[in-house]
């Protein structure tokens, strides 16, 4: 491009410099009536065809040039907003929406619920260091930095879960490390670190999904035994949160 445009520009001086002197020459021929007066004129028009071409040759070249810049400019950045956007995609948690836990938490719901819910509630596991995962709704665990100490939310008015403040209410439970549930309760072992020593203590919580009223056993026998008084179903041993997410 450039070897072209100094070549064009080269030719255009030579060009019009080949114009002003047969101009010249040529008014002095036809004053004087000189014999080769139509050869200065035939110069002079040839220069100015020629002139003509080099201006409109590197006039276009130039702007082929600029649109062909554009182009992979705006190329260029497409292509970026394209990789940011894989980049937000790889970092966003999804869950496979036919997956067989999915299927578990749909059937869980009462029927006057069924088909009220919002289909990212099963699929939206949270994004980069934000871990989301449902339980029967409207009812999910939270976890930030790692997947394995969680809080219980109620997502009841949530319309979408990939916004912040969109609407979802904390039940107070939190460090949740391990969990069971069934269509009306969750069994929960809370983990907490004891704030004098590096000692973990347990806790254990009945949490009524209908109700969201929540009763405290002193160990996992007593809250399994207070779960099934109460018509509990599901299975007697509990996992962890992160063994939960791997079920998405």
């Amino acid at each position: 491009m450039f070897f072209t445009a100094a070549l064009l520009i080269g030719l255009g001086i030579i060009c019009l410099i080949m114009t002003v002197i047969s101009l010249i020459f040529g008014i002095i021929a036809f004053a004087n009536n000189k014999q080769g007066k139509y050869i200065w004129l035939t110069t002079f028009l040839c220069s100015i065809i020629g002139l003509v071409i080099c201006i409109f040759t590197f006039v276009r070249k130039t702007v082929n040039a600029v649109e062909n810049f554009s182009e992979n400019a705006f190329g260029q950045f497409e292509n970026f907003g394209d990789s940011l956007s894989k980049l937000e995609s790889i970092d966003t948690h999804q869950a496979n929406g036919t997956s067989e836990q999915i299927t578990l938490l749909k059937s869980y719901l009462p029927e006057n619920v069924v088909g009220n819910e919002p289909e990212q509630f099963y699929t939206y596991l949270g994004f980069r260091d934000y871990y989301r995962f449902p339980l029967r709704f409207p009812y999910s665990i939270h976890c930030l930095d790692t997947p394995d100490n969680g809080e219980l939310y109620n997502e009841a008015n949530v319309g979408r879960f990939d916004e912040n403040d969109n609407g979802e209410i904390y039940s107070g439970i939190s460090n949740i490390h391990k969990i069971a549930f069934d269509k009306s309760f969750l069994l929960i072992e809370q983990a907490v670190t004891s704030t004098r020593t590096d000692k973990i203590i347990y806790h254990y919580i009945l949490y009524n999904l209908d109700t969201e009223k929540k009763e405290e056993a002193s160990s996992l026998t007593k809250l399994i035994q207070l779960a099934k008084e109460k018509g509990y179903s599901g299975p007697d041993t509990l996992m962890t949160v992160e063994q939960y997410s791997r079920l998405f």
